[in-house]
């Protein structure tokens, strides 16, 4: 179910429906799942693939509850993860590490902090969702290098309207993006980890602070060891993907977040024999599945379009000069075999629509993506 035809709407192996926008209306939203509950032979199971779908189905489940199973964790601790002031409040209180943190109320407070924050470091939202959508960048989180680009976003931040928004002001974790990890794990309601593979980001957009585009499965029992501290250090219950990142000056893996939720990252775990989705679907109807065994290192996943265009010829246009790539090195960077998010040669369409909707968008949208650097 989404808001609009995405692309899993065009796949031969579902059956889509579109559905209210609980952003514009949580009542209509609740009301379309009610009716559609009610018609069901039995009771579904709701995965929820979005925040904006989470805190929505979250609030309402003793209501959904008569229609719906709920592979995941009450609200109360979904929260926990969510809210990054209370996800780090939980990580510190139980050892985990994490960058140094200041947590403010409000953009105005910043001046205050101005010579105890170390640069480089990053700005973001407690809360993520509608942040960056009213901040007109790709990414939440903001990269600061210097005091100047720090009072330029304070500026931007007041002039979108987002000068009371609690946020978090971080130092960065030093490292290229190769050095963050992230343990996707199916947990149960014991919060015991009873499934997990470990992986490493090779890019990401915008390649400063963003989204993974393409990343390689690889083993990490430090990755893991962390995941499982903090998965019981929430008592968390369901897919998670939980992001650390090695800190170049002292070698030390320290949290970034929890998405309390599958994501497109995965299906690498998927492929490389770890079906998360299906032993959470069987746990949760009470039915046996075999626990698998480790997941398969090597494989390489991807965004193949945003993965191979962006860094070859996006990045420099647009002001990344230091990531953009050749062809010879992004060739080198994603050695071995591949998996491919979106494209499917025996479920072609999604791709093919991928592929029609990034070549159709104009330069001139992705150029505002980002705001230019002040020095």
């Amino acid at each position: 179910m989404d808001k609009h035809k995405s692309l899993p709407f065009y796949s031969k192996y579902c059956i889509s429906h579109l559905c209210p926008d609980p952003e514009i209306s949580e009542e209509d939203f609740i009301h379309y799942l009610i009716d559609l509950g009610k018609n069901l032979p039995q009771k579904g199971v709701l995965f929820a693939a979005g925040d904006v779908w989470l805190v929505t189905i979250s609030k309402y489940r003793e209501t959904l509850s008569k229609y719906y199973l709920y592979p995941m964790s009450e609200w109360e601790i979904i929260e926990k993860c969510w809210n990054k002031r209370k996800l780090y409040e939980v990580a510190q209180n139980n050892g985990i590490p994490c960058a140094k943190t200041y947590f403010i109320n409000n953009i105005l407070e910043i001046d205050a902090l101005a010579n105890e924050i170390h640069f480089p470091c990053i700005i973001k939202p407690e809360i993520n969702i509608g942040f960056k959508e009213k901040l007109g960048s790709r990414s939440p989180n903001i990269t600061i290098s210097n005091y100047a680009q720090m009072m330029h976003w304070k500026k931007i931040i007041i002039e979108k309207g987002l000068d009371n928004v609690p946020l978090i002001l971080q130092e960065l974790i030093i490292g290229p993006i190769t050095n963050l990890y992230t343990i996707t794990s199916y947990s149960n309601s014991n919060a015991d980890i009873v499934a997990y593979s470990t992986g490493y980001k090779i890019r990401q957009y915008p390649p400063d602070a963003g989204t993974i585009i393409s990343g390689r499965v690889k083993n990490d029992p430090e990755v893991y060891d962390l995941g499982v501290k903090l998965i019981k250090a929430l008592r968390y219950y369901g897919i998670a993907n939980t992001e650390f990142k090695k800190d170049e000056r002292d070698q030390i893996f320290k949290l970034v977040e929890i998405n309390p939720r599958p994501g497109m990252w995965n299906y690498s775990v998927y492929m490389s024999g770890i079906n998360l989705p299906y032993i959470a679907y069987s746990d949760i109807l009470g039915e046996p599945f075999e626990l698998p065994s480790a997941s398969e290192d090597g494989k390489v996943w991807m965004i193949f379009l945003k993965d191979f265009f962006f860094p070859i010829f996006l990045f420099r246009k647009i002001g990344y000069t230091e990531y953009a790539i050749s062809l010879t090195e992004w060739l080198r960077s994603t050695r071995g075999k591949k998996v491919f998010a979106i494209e499917s040669w025996t479920d072609p369409l999604p791709g093919l629509v991928h592929a029609f909707k990034f070549f159709s968008k104009p330069l001139h949208r992705l150029k505002k993506l980002k705001y230019k650097d002040m020095d």
